[in-house]
């Protein structure tokens, strides 16, 4: 059957309302088409539906042994066809085949374990910029760049999510990253998020088997962050988890860190706004309500929406922030920035001429990593997965309280005709509500301002705003409030004890924090340019 367009095309009328409050003309957008007839004669399935037709294999290697289970990463090129019954922007531009159907080839990577049919559950990661920041934040690792380049691709780091019996796997799909995703026609790499998801779930045959083992995995959850939250955002809202086959979901389960609501000016959407397309937010794109992004469709997958402090300033989060009291959707406020700086920051500065005014400060170094990770494992107990059987459920929606944002509001981004707020603060200048990292609870220091200027959405190089500055306590001021660093990590590890206890964070996770306590309260802020760390470009 073909893939569900009702919600859609619904989504973009919203969305010509909603976007560019008192421009007096958009973009109007096609008709909707009836579904196409289905044909008498039985007709081959390339000719029917998109999708992934072969995969090459070009490299490989041991990531390690977890559990008793050797795991494997094994990477190269998946490669596939976009049909012309998907609904593709611009589609009738690209080169087509005899069939009608435009091919593609992309990169890909999965890690696995070397067995086949160990693991029934599957991270798929929507890169940011070709890079796995996801991944990257589960397993405290930095690997940079394409599948096929990769450094440290064969380092594990923490194994969080092997550890605990699941596979990792990304495909490019970005315009500018994919070879083979146009820029007039980036809903090509929404095609192919969803149909290398179909692949790992055995509901797809290659024409040739490939030579590792690719699943089929019973429950795949699809995360990203920043840029890639947005995309999962959008992924959604066109319609694109539904599979072409029945309707159902092709991920279970969503993460989008920092997503908010935001969405790509990609395909449907775009054309909504009437703008070019681009693999990034429209500078004043109205987020999207959770109505707007799932919609009550079979196609819907347990999502989980996170907002950090920043968010608020830069990306609009308090459009968002709401309880739905969808059982099948959490909110979540987190107190730290949407990127966080390492504790130690003399690591080398790309960024810091671009970012306020060229002046180097101390950057809020409260990590959220931990978090995360209960998220992901939280999520697989709630989708039954039976190696996550033992995990806590998922905490319910977790806000903020907020107040109204007002034209003096510093360093803030907004939205021209639509009423915004932040978080209210307490004395030491952390928001109150949400998640009470015990960095909020027992700070030690102050995240002021909260968002490094310029706060825009003007451009993708143009994140200063998801790093805040941080005000660190004097060695008099820690020890007037906490006496020594032994009493304070006593504190913090009160208050681990009590987010463990309510399920936002692992047990397994509480002697590392304790470690990060101590750091962060013997810290010495760096204030040299040249040992400054930027770390926003997300």
């Amino acid at each position: 059957m073909p893939i569900p367009r009702r919600k859609r095309i619904h989504l973009v009328s919203i969305v010509v309302c909603a976007t560019f409050l008192g421009t007096p003309h958009f973009m109007a957008m096609p008709g909707a088409k009836p579904p196409r007839a289905t044909p008498l004669a039985k007709i081959a399935e390339s000719e029917q539906q998109s999708r992934i037709t072969s995969v090459s294999i070009t490299g490989s290697e041991p990531t390690g042994t977890f559990g008793g289970i050797a795991y494997r990463r094994v990477w190269g090129n998946v490669f596939g066809l976009v049909a012309p019954r998907d609904t593709i922007r611009a589609f009738d531009q690209l080169p087509h085949g005899a069939d009608g159907n435009y091919g593609y080839e992309s990169e890909f990577e999965i890690i696995a374990p070397e067995k086949p049919g160990t693991n029934m559950a599957i991270v798929v990661e929507a890169e940011n910029r070709g890079t796995p920041v996801f991944l990257n934040a589960l397993h405290e690792i930095a690997m940079t760049g394409p599948p096929s380049a990769t450094t440290n691709g064969g380092d594990p780091g923490n194994g969080f999510l092997f550890e605990h019996g699941t596979s990792y796997a990304r495909v490019q799909w970005q315009t500018g990253i994919a070879a083979s995703v146009p820029e007039a026609a980036e809903g090509v790499g929404e095609v192919i998020i969803r149909d290398f998801g179909r692949l790992l779930a055995g509901r797809t045959q290659v024409d040739t088997k490939p030579p590792v083992d690719f699943g089929p995995y019973h429950t795949l959850i699809l995360g990203g962050i920043s840029l890639s939250g947005f995309f999962i955002d959008t992924f959604l809202a066109e319609g694109f988890n539904a599979d072409p086959g029945d309707g159902g979901a092709v991920f279970q389960g969503a993460i989008a860190v920092d997503g908010t609501g935001n969405w790509l000016a990609l395909n449907e959407l775009a054309a909504a706004a009437g703008v070019k397309e681009f693999p990034y937010v429209v500078p004043d794109g109205k987020p999207l309500r959770a109505s707007e992004i799932l919609g009550g469709h079979a196609s819907d997958p347990f999502y989980i929406d996170i907002a950090n402090y920043t968010d608020f300033y830069r990306l609009r989060a308090s459009l968002t922030d709401v309880d739905t009291k969808n059982p099948r959707m959490r909110r979540y406020d987190w107190p730290s920035a949407h990127a966080p700086a390492p504790i130690e920051q003399s690591s080398g500065s790309a960024r810091a001429s671009r970012c306020n005014g060229g002046v180097v400060v101390d950057l809020n170094p409260i990590p959220h990593s931990a978090y995360l990770r209960a998220v992901t494992l939280e999520l697989e107990h709630e989708l039954g997965v039976p190696s996550a059987r033992q995990a806590p459920p998922l905490p319910p929606t977790t806000l903020f309280t907020l107040t109204p944002a007002s034209s003096s509001t510093p360093n803030f981004n907004p939205l021209p005709g639509v009423r915004l707020s932040v978080p209210l603060t307490d004395a030491d200048d952390q928001p109150l509500g949400g998640v009470r990292f015990p960095d909020a609870d027992h700070p030690v220091g102050r995240p002021v301002p909260v968002s490094l200027p310029p706060v825009v959405t003007s451009s993708i190089e143009g994140t200063c705003g998801n790093l805040g500055e941080w005000q660190q306590f004097s060695a008099e001021e820690l020890a007037r409030r906490y006496d020594n660093q032994a009493n304070y990590v006593k504190l913090y590890a009160e208050s681990v004890d009590k987010l463990i206890a309510q399920g936002f964070l692992l047990a397994s996770d509480r002697a590392e924090m304790l470690k990060i306590a101590a750091a962060l309260y013997s810290r010495h802020p760096a204030r040299n340019p040249s040992n400054q760390s930027m770390m926003g470009q997300q």
